[in-house]
Parts: C-alpha cells; sequence; structure tokens
C-alpha cells in the first residue's frame, strides 16, 4: 500500500483548517470551536526544529493525495509514553486500510521518540475508529463514564 507520512508544510494550512473546521470531525475529536489560518499556521511552524517535541503531527498521503492526519500528543518522555489521533478525513478514503497503515508508521515514528506506549481515546459512538485500533493491537486500558469514551493503549516498543 502506497501510503507515506510527512510532516506539514505552510502549503497544507488551508486543509487543515477546512478539516480542523469540519463539525462533523469535532464529533471525533476535543474540539468545539472554529480555528484562523493563521492558528494552523502557527500549528504547523511549531512541529519545525524541536528536538523534543511535545505534539507532532504527520500528513497521511497517497502519492501528492493528502487522505489524512495522524498526531502524537501529550508525549512524556520520563515515562515514554504518548496519546495519538487519526483523521481519515475525506468518505472515498475511509475503510480502504490507509488508517490501519498510518497507524502502522505513526507507531515506528514514537519509537524513533523514544516513546514506547500509546494510548488514544475513542468515543464510545465511534465504533469504526475503536475496530481500527483493536485490530491494530490495542487494548482498552479504561472507560471512561463521564465522557462515554473508552482508552486504549499499546505498547509499540520495548516494555518498561
Amino acid at each position: 500500500m502506497d501510503v507515506s507520512l510527512r510532516l506539514p508544510i505552510l502549503s497544507d494550512a488551508p486543509t487543515i483548517l477546512s478539516w480542523e473546521n469540519n463539525p462533523e470531525n469535532w464529533e471525533v475529536s476535543d474540539n468545539d470551536s472554529p480555528y484562523i489560518i493563521e492558528d494552523i499556521e502557527q500549528l504547523i511552524l511549531s512541529f519545525q526544529d524541536v528536538k523534543s517535541p511535545s505534539q507532532l503531527r504527520f500528513m497521511i498521503c497517497k502519492s501528492e493525495t493528502l487522505l489524512g492526519a495522524v498526531d502524537i500528543f501529550d508525549i512524556n518522555y520520563d515515562n515514554k509514553s504518548g496519546s495519538i489521533g487519526i483523521l481519515i478525513a475525506e468518505e472515498e478514503f475511509r475503510r480502504k486500510g490507509y488508517a490501519a497503515k498510518a497507524l502502522e508508521l505513526v507507531e515506528a515514528e514514537a519509537i524513533k521518540l523514544g516513546v514506547n506506549r500509546l494510548k488514544a481515546l475513542i468515543h464510545t459512538t465511534n465504533t469504526k475508529s475503536r475496530k481500527l485500533f483493536e485490530k491494530m493491537g490495542y487494548r482498552i486500558s479504561s472507560e471512561l463514564d463521564k465522557t462515554n469514551a473508552i482508552e486504549v493503549e499499546k505498547w509499540v516498543g520495548k516494555e518498561l
């Protein structure tokens, strides 16, 4: 499968802005208010030349086509953990294996950063995401009644 990850570049800002401001995507994220282009540009610039980032975003690409994004965030270098979020932005690219491949690739990036444990928070209504993470070896670590979500985790590197 010809899927790759790359860091975002400034010319991606309008596309990322449209994804971030799509209310349908808010249902599966913790965002509930729109961004402006300057917010996205600042985010992109924050990923450049950082030796120990607390967040990284990768664009999911198939050749030159942007399929979505995958983030590693809340990176804690002391306990070698981070959280992960993934979006395949357009319906036409979903359920084709791109998200699974992107997770595989971002797990390798996490290991390069020294992150050995990845967690994801999944809304209980987001059954497609839950199935994806379970298929990729993530296991439920807790159920969060207050947020109607589950937390899944996976050891991607050497367990402590």
